[in-house]
């Protein structure tokens, strides 16, 4: 009995020793480290705008009209050409007095419509000139976005004929009344009211034509050249204080990281980005991006690539 006792007492030590190894092993084992995406900070240009439509004009339209009732015996020009004041632009035969007499342009442009034909009588307007080199754009902003605009605001025109070429302006005028028409008039309840803006383009434009439909885009805010990261990167800690969380490697330990809370103040804000500023930011920090799984002091690791 005393030796089954004592050989009862080894198994159960052994046991205890087996177990406690085990316990202090799982327990003194290093907790697995979470994977984090890291972008690095950057500076950026950071805009608010507002969408508006417009058409392309000319600052100058001039209709030349002639209502003699005389044939229109020979034609100068035609539509697309340039003419300059004083240039002839048909010749009309008066059969009573056996007289001929031109048709002179009044101001200097392009023939952009003729409804003189040769061999009709000359009756009211037979030409329209308009300057092509001084161009702006007549367009509609809706009454909600009405009190977010000022004069001089930048403008950013784009055309379908030009694709993603993005054409300066300047926002010269709004109109103090709301754009009138029978549709609004009738539904005056259902409809959105709209209002008419002008801007104006450099003279130096090209590639865009009188008539072409154009979108705008009037710049609201704007700030360059600053700090900015995506809304899901912003933390805000217990106290209310902006924050970004940095993977801070280890000096010591190639490869090694830790989680650093950066305060930052916060700017203008996009659809995507917000303004960040900051003592503390450079470019180039490894920010991470998705802050929300981790805390300051956190040991992580950056994936592969990232």
């Amino acid at each position: 009995m005393k030796k089954k006792g004592i050989i009862l007492c080894v198994v159960i030590g052994v046991a205890l020793l087996v177990g406690g190894g085990a316990y202090v092993y799982a327990n003194s084992k290093p907790t697995p480290e979470i994977a984090v995406k890291t972008a690095p900070l950057a500076k950026a240009n950071l805009q608010n705008t507002i969408s508006a439509t417009g058409v392309i004009e000319s600052y100058t339209t001039v209709k030349i009209s002639d209502n003699s009732n005389d044939k229109i015996e020979k034609l100068y020009v035609s539509v697309g050409q340039w003419v300059d004041k004083d240039d002839w632009l048909c010749q009309l035969y008066n059969k009573a007095d056996d007289s001929y007499s031109y048709v002179k342009a009044t101001t200097g442009g392009t023939i952009t419509a003729m409804n003189a034909v040769k061999g009709n009588l000359a009756s009211g307007e037979l030409f329209t000139i308009e300057d092509t080199n001084d161009l702006k754009v007549r367009g509609k902003i809706k009454e909600a976005d009405l009190n977010h605009i000022h004069k001089n605001m930048p403008v950013l025109v784009k055309s379908d004929a030009t694709g993603d070429q993005v054409f300066p302006g300047n926002l010269t005028k709004i109109a103090p009344t709301a754009i009138k028409n029978e549709t609004t008039t009738a539904n005056s309840a259902a409809t959105k009211a709209e209002f008419e803006v002008e801007i104006d383009l450099p003279a130096d434009t090209t590639g865009l034509k009188i008539g072409m439909t154009s979108r705008l885009n009037i710049v609201s805010e704007e700030r360059n050249d600053v700090f900015c990261v995506p809304y899901e990167a912003l933390v805000i800690d217990d106290s209310g204080q902006s924050c970004i969380y940095l993977a801070k490697e280890n000096p010591v330990e190639q490869g090694s990281f830790t989680v650093e809370s950066i305060p930052v103040t916060t700017g203008l804000e996009t659809d995507s980005l917000i303004e960040i500023a900051g003592d503390q930011l450079s470019v180039g920090m490894a920010i991470v991006v998705q802050p929300q799984t981790v805390v300051p002091g956190m040991a992580v690791a950056v994936e592969a690539g990232v």
